[in-house]
């Protein structure tokens, strides 16, 4: 091969590698300095920064309140893997803590954004319903910044974001992805999450009679100088299928789903979107397994395989095709 062939492909496939770096460090919230067992702990979650109040961070590891499905803030699954983190984005101003109150987490990027790049970016977020944070609210979002906040050196609320929620979410079933780009007009280092917007400028709707805040999930977020890379980035699963763990398929399912994996799979639970447990099965340590969904209703399922040493979560979608 000629040498400047050799050095054109090199450099090709460099860029190609680089491009498709995730410039959010534990962007699934997966990677624990321990087990929360509190609010106001986005400390136990490595990387995550609290960026004003008292923002907090869900793990399956928790047997009580932060625990993932089961949380005090709304039952509600990671999008993926078994962590996440959640925000309040608005607080009634009658209360001790109003008006403007808001909370954000914040995390330290890879590498400085580079000035005139462009970059695209995402995240998925759920709406968490509970009669006392059943107000939902418009305008949660995400931002860049060269400095780093904290609980008392809070985000200051600017109102405007890089991307934001313009419609009040009220989902608080499905997770729904935020996505954009820009082009970096300064060497931004930190990427923070929240509302930045104040009470005048953020539109709320109450979902029950006495609510008094608004509350949002947060999992799976990418940065990235790829356009196509951000836009299929969907977290910690796609890199377990990826390194062929567990593969599920085919989904949306009408009558068989098939569950191959290269881990011994223990037990196989599968939940409805209430958190009911509607099927339950030790396989005894197999490799494949075939589940006859006829039965099933149509609708949106949580299927949660259990290995030696690992738990993988999968949104499963039952619909029978009509004749």
């Amino acid at each position: 091969m000629k040498p400047k062939l050799f050095l054109l492909l090199t450099l090709l496939i460099t860029t190609a590698t680089t491009a498709q770096i995730n410039l959010v460090p534990n962007p699934s919230f997966e990677d624990t300095v321990y087990c929360p067992n509190a609010t106001n702990q986005i400390d136990a979650c490595a990387n995550w920064l609290n960026f004003g109040n008292s923002p907090d961070y869900f793990n399956a590891c928790d047997p009580s309140g932060l625990n993932v499905p089961n949380s005090v803030f709304g039952f509600q699954y990671a999008h993926t893997g078994n962590a996440m983190a959640g925000v309040l984005t608005y607080r009634a101003p009658n209360l001790p803590s109003g008006p403007n109150y808001r909370e954000f987490i914040g995390v330290r990027l890879a590498n400085s954004l580079i000035i005139g790049q462009k970059y695209y970016f995402s995240l998925f977020t759920n709406f968490a319903w509970r009669p006392v944070s059943a107000i939902a609210s418009n305008n949660f979002g995400l931002n860049f910044t060269t400095f780093q906040y904290d609980a008392i050196n809070k985000w200051p609320l600017i109102n405007s974001a890089r991307i934001k929620l313009d419609s009040v979410l009220i989902d608080s079933i499905s997770w729904i992805q935020l996505s954009g780009s820009f082009i970096a007009d300064s060497n931004y280092l930190f990427l923070g999450i929240g509302n930045f917007f104040d009470d005048i400028n953020t539109d709320t709707l109450n979902l029950s009679q006495f609510p008094s805040e608004a509350y949002y999930y947060i999992d799976d977020i990418c940065v990235s100088t790829d356009s196509l890379f951000n836009q299929n980035w969907t977290g910690l699963n796609d890199i377990e299928i990826s390194n062929n763990k567990l593969i599920v398929f085919p989904n949306p399912a009408s009558d068989i789903l098939h569950f191959e994996a290269t881990v011994k799979i223990n037990k196989l639970n599968i939940y409805n979107i209430l958190g009911e447990l509607v099927f339950e099965k030790d396989l005894n340590y197999l490799n494949i397994y075939e589940l006859d969904v006829t039965n099933f209703n149509n609708g949106l399922y949580i299927s949660k395989i259990n290995s030696n040493n690992q738990t993988f979560t999968n949104k499963l979608l039952i619909n029978h095709l009509k004749n």
